[in-house]
Parts: structure tokens; C-alpha cells; sequence
């Protein structure tokens, strides 16, 4: 439908920052949203909060999408999924991707900005560890994990920008979010575990292999039992605790039907986590 409405050459810069797959912005999106709703004076003043993350989630991960096809251009062009990405396709030339990455990064820069000076300092810690992130599927098993680190780091951003601090029940929260992404980037792995075995390429999916489905039932437990523990904290909530234990069922219910062999399964169970997250974040937001 974009191809009817704008140029083709506007198309492929939309799909380098893959902007028909939005579930990527919001799933870095999400972990913010979460810090701002287990904020204990939740009121309308945080609007404009929940504007800048949304818009700096957008920006940050559409020049994680260009960082990431530029070091991987390589890998990309030997994976069915990615193969006709448009940099290894060769529709979008380096050099214009670069200039376009700059531009994206100056943006989230600008929202960046708009923080506390300490708010601003914990963001741009992150900066390397976005480079970093694609060469770890390279040396490492767990590059999920890695992933986790800098999903999850708009945890670290609200604690600091709504206390000044980052306070324990925010890195708690930072923790459980690093067990979700681990849980989710799992699944979405298994999407081109056998590509990535013939290529060398490093992940959980080819790490546990049959033992996937097992370990992402424990990621997603650990994290909802965070989440339990710090609602209960701040709401000593009977009902957040029956809400929890309903949830825990549930997901686990949910994750028996993941088939772990086929692609397309792979990629519905890992889109399904947007849901996953609108729940969480209604659930801090109530309890």
C-alpha cells in the first residue's frame, strides 16, 4: 500500500527501519512505559513523558535497525529472512544509510535532551552497547541477553528522570524486563535457527535447541513474579496477586502451543509480546 502512495525510493528507507514491523520500537518502548506506570504519583503531568519515550523508542530503534544491517550486511545476504533487506539487496547504498542514521540519531539526540542532565548521562551510556549488540551473536550464545541490557534500559531512564535516582524497585523492574526480552528474542531466534547454524551465527534458539520452549516458560515466569512482587509492594493488592498467579497460567498455557519448528509460528508467538506488553503496563498502571 506505501508503494501506491510514495516513491519507491522512500519505500526502502521505510523498510530499512523495517517500519511496517512496528512490534520492534514497541517492544523497546514498553519497559519505559512500564517505569512511568509503577510510578508512584501516576498522573496526567507524565504525558508528556510518555510522548518523549514513545517518540525516542521510534527514533533509537530505527537507527538500531541501520547499525544492525550495516555490520551484518554480510550475514543478512545468507539468511532467507533477510536476504532481501535493502542494503544487502543493494537498493539503499551504504553511504545514504549512513547520512540517514546520522539524521535518526540526531532526532533521538533532540528527545534525549529534553530529560534531566542525569537522565541524559544513563541514556548515552547506552550508546556503545547499541554498536556493540550485533557482534555479540558472533561470540556469544547469548546474545538475548546482551539484547535485555539495552531493551530494558528506559527502566533505568524513568527511575532517574521521575527520583533522580535509580532506585531498587527500578532495577528490579529493569531485571524483570531483561528476562522478558530474553524470553521473546528467544522465540523470535528460532525464526532462522537453521540458517544460523550453517552460518556460524550464535543464539539461545541454537544453544537450547528442544529445550527452548522450557527456558522461555522461565523467563517469562521470572519476570511476571517480579512484576507481582513489586505490585504487591506498592499496593498490598490481594487482587494484583490473584491477577498474577492468573497470568502466570495463562502464559504458560500460551507457550505449550508455540511450535518451535516453524517459522512462521515463531514470528506469530514473538509478535504476540506487544499484547503481552500492553497487559503488563495495564496491570502496573492499576495495581
Amino acid at each position: 500500500m506505501l508503494g501506491t502512495l510514495v516513491s519507491k525510493k522512500i519505500v526502502n528507507y521505510l523498510d530499512l527501519i523495517r517500519f511496517d514491523k512496528p512490534i520492534g520500537f514497541l517492544l523497546l518502548m514498553w519497559p519505559c512505559w512500564f517505569g512511568l506506570a509503577y510510578a508512584e504519583n501516576n498522573s496526567i503531568d507524565l504525558a508528556y513523558l510518555y510522548l518523549l519515550f514513545f517518540l525516542g523508542s521510534f527514533f533509537m530503534r530505527s537507527a538500531g535497525c541501520i547499525i544492525n544491517d550495516l555490520i551484518d550486511i554480510k550475514i543478512d545476504n545468507q539468511i532467507n529472512r533477510t536476504c532481501n533487506r535493502p542494503l544487502t539487496s543493494k537498493k539503499i547504498g551504504i553511504f545514504s544509510a549512513i547520512i540517514f542514521l546520522i539524521f535518526l540519531l540526531l532526532l533521538s539526540l533532540i528527545i534525549l535532551i529534553q530529560f534531566s542532565l542525569l537522565s541524559i548521562i544513563i541514556g548515552l551510556v547506552s550508546a556503545p552497547l547499541i554498536v556493540i549488540y550485533p557482534f555479540m551473536k558472533r561470540i556469544t550464545y547469548w546474545p538475548q541477553l546482551f539484547l535485555g541490557l539495552i531493551f530494558s534500559w528506559g527502566v533505568l531512564i524513568t527511575s532517574a528522570e521521575l527520583y533522580g535516582e535509580i532506585k531498587l524497585d527500578y532495577i528490579l523492574l529493569y531485571i524483570a524486563c531483561i528476562f522478558w526480552t530474553l524470553g521473546y528474542d528467544t522465540i523470535y531466534a528460532y525464526q532462522d535457527r537453521e540458517g544460523d547454524i550453517l552460518n556460524g551465527i550464535k543464539s539461545t534458539a541454537v544453544l537450547l535447541g528442544a529445550k527452548g520452549k522450557l527456558f522461555v516458560k522461565i523467563t517469562f515466569s521470572c519476570m511476571l513474579l517480579i512484576i507481582g512482587y513489586l505490585s504487591w509492594k506498592s499496593s498490598e493488592n490481594l487482587v494484583s496477586i490473584g491477577v498474577i498467579i492468573a497470568l502466570l497460567i495463562g502464559i504458560n498455557i500460551h507457550i505449550n502451543k508455540w511450535q518451535q519448528n516453524s517459522t512462521q509460528n515463531s514470528n506469530y508467538y514473538f509478535r504476540q509480546n506487544n499484547l503481552f506488553g500492553v497487559i503488563i503496563f495495564l496491570y502496573l498502571l492499576l495495581f
